[in-house]
């Protein structure tokens, strides 16, 4: 188990991965970029992360982490509106989708950024299984899972234009009251 230091000083890769992801893209990642961010020695940065593999695979289990305890910690978590108005939200700082909009890109080229989305969007979609089983008790397992997949496909394919200022001529607010709506005629069938 890392020390409290050692803990920080991950945060602190993370962070700086984050930042150059976002602001640089891929083309501008690299193990050494970040260790040149920091100030520190390369070997440091490969002491916490083996790899760019590793740091991305860290640096989205840790959005996803942060993501799933934001959610939970919202006073009214339980319902689908809740959780399709909180990944809404998310989209709403640019950041996010970039960082999300380069892992795409990376997955189709790369196996081990696709092993990475791959578990992350596993993980996504347990949730919003977990969210159709309390709001549709009665779905069975394989259509609770395909329908999971259906909102998640749609709630990452918005991202696409909600994540730009500019992408969309629609007021946000009604487009988000048009797909609370249609998250829940998918979710009952």
């Amino acid at each position: 188990m890392k020390s409290a230091k050692g803990k920080k000083r991950a945060e602190e890769i993370l962070d700086a991965a984050t930042q150059i992801l976002v602001e640089e893209g891929y083309g501008g990642f690299s193990m050494r970029r970040v260790a040149e961010a920091l100030s520190m020695r390369l070997s440091n940065v490969q002491y916490y992360f083996g790899g760019p593999g590793e740091l991305l695979s860290a640096l989205f289990d840790r959005a996803l982490e942060r993501s799933i305890a934001a959610f939970k910690s919202r006073p009214a978590q339980g319902s689908l509106e809740d959780l399709i108005r909180f990944i809404l939200d998310e989209q709403q700082p640019q950041d996010y989708c970039l960082m999300f909009w380069e892992l795409w890109a990376l997955a189709a080229r790369d196996e081990e950024i696709n092993a990475v989305m791959a578990r992350y969007y596993a993980q996504y979609q347990k949730q919003i299984e977990y969210v159709l089983s309390k709001a549709v008790p009665g779905l069975a397992p394989g259509a609770r899972r395909r329908r999971a997949v259906l909102i998640m496909s749609l709630m990452e394919g918005l991202s696409l234009f909600r994540g730009v200022e500019g992408r969309l001529d629609i007021p946000a607010r009604q487009l988000d009251k048009d797909v609370v709506e249609a998250v829940t005629r998918i979710a009952a069938g």
